[in-house]
């Protein structure tokens, strides 16, 4: 085992240097940018999955959104290399060079600049700056005795176990009056991913409160960042998916319109939280502890994180819109009306597709 090779490296005096890949931050799974390394087979990257993470014992980033597309969540940089590797090189007085064809600092880096097997990752952070979120380098259970010590880091370990969360994924934002019958209708449907991911997110942010009052004590920029930016975003969705359900709900009780040809209310993202003092609360907060993040940890993918999480309002307002109800019918003829080409002579013009192998494991 990994304690058994660091005794035996320190007892001889051999430090461990090891070349290696970047672990994702705060997750355990990356992919891979691969092509057939075969010519004669179809040669369109594939994305494989493949274990590179996590960077620490645990996990200690709260999962949110992305539950029914995982691979579509952004993948980043946590600074260090996998936990295993880099504890064995780190105690036994040696460096784990985390190396990346694409790594770009201060950019992201587009997933079309991604070299072949190499792992798509958008953003690459100065290890300089890395330093001092170095994870703890202990034994399993040395961490857990350090978790046992502090409360807050319970709670931001307990937090990133739970199951993955949900978000407000593509809402509905357009509603047309036809009628307050099928007005209503569209409303109350619309409420329903609200009303699914309410509670989820509320006790994913009661299990997090736990630990503030213990903020004080924690010492560790790297959980400091760690539990302020996971309480902070879960709090952000927390009050941006209970407003959008209370604008709903405004809606239906009735709201007129001010002008007279409107006939569309459109709800749009706003820094007001205009649905309750409790919800105005909680979202300046939620402000002040991603604010706390992007100033105090810039240059790490906390403040990174942070820093993409502020550009969302936590707030909603509505607008009025008039909706033309009697469109002009659509021209149902592709291609400026140009004739299709036989089906004969398409099938002449493109040459058969190369093979495709299906991935391996890697």
């Amino acid at each position: 085992g990994l304690d058994d090779t660091i005794k035996e490296c320190r007892k001889y005096a051999i430090p461990v240097y090891v070349i290696g890949v970047p672990a994702p931050f705060g997750r355990d799974i990356a992919y891979v940018k691969y092509v057939d390394p075969d010519p004669k087979f179809d040669q369109s990257p594939q994305w494989a999955e493949v274990d590179q993470g996590p960077e620490s014992v645990l996990p200690e980033r709260v999962r949110l959104g992305y539950r029914d597309d995982y691979a579509s969540e952004p993948v980043i940089d946590s600074g260090f290399g996998p936990y295993a590797l880099s504890r064995l090189a780190y105690e036994t007085g040696g460096i784990y060079f985390t190396v990346h064809p694409n790594r770009r600092v201060g950019r992201r880096v587009k997933k079309g600049e991604i070299s072949p097997f190499a792992s798509k990752l958008e953003y690459f952070f100065d290890p300089e700056t890395m330093n001092k979120y170095r994870p703890d380098y202990v034994a399993a259970e040395d961490y857990m005795k350090r978790l046992s010590e502090s409360p807050l880091r319970q709670t931001l370990v307990r937090a990133a176990q739970l199951p993955r969360v949900d978000t407000l994924q593509n809402p509905t934002l357009r509603f047309v009056r036809r009628d307050d019958a099928a007005l209503a209708s569209a409303l109350t449907e619309a409420q329903q991913q609200a009303a699914r991911l309410d509670p989820q997110l509320a006790a994913l942010a009661e299990v997090l409160r736990v630990g503030e009052s213990y903020r004080d004590k924690e010492i560790s920029p790297r959980w400091l960042a760690g539990f302020d930016l996971s309480y902070g975003t879960v709090l952000a969705h927390k009050v941006r998916t209970e407003g959008y359900n209370a604008m709903l709900a405004k809606a239906k009780r009735g709201m007129n319109f001010e002008k007279p040809a409107s006939n569309t209310w459109v709800l749009k993202p706003d820094a007001e939280i205009s649905v309750g003092s409790r919800l105005e609360k909680e979202g300046a907060y939620a402000i002040e502890l991603l604010q706390r993040v992007a100033e105090k940890h810039k240059g790490t993918p906390w403040g990174l994180l942070a820093e993409e999480e502020l550009r969302n309002p936590l707030g909603w307002k509505w607008v009025e819109e008039t909706t033309d109800l009697n469109p002009p019918a659509a021209n149902n003829r592709p291609g400026n009306n140009n004739p299709a080409l036989p089906q004969d002579d398409k099938a002449r013009m493109l040459p058969p597709p190369a093979p495709k192998r299906p991935l391996p494991k890697l």
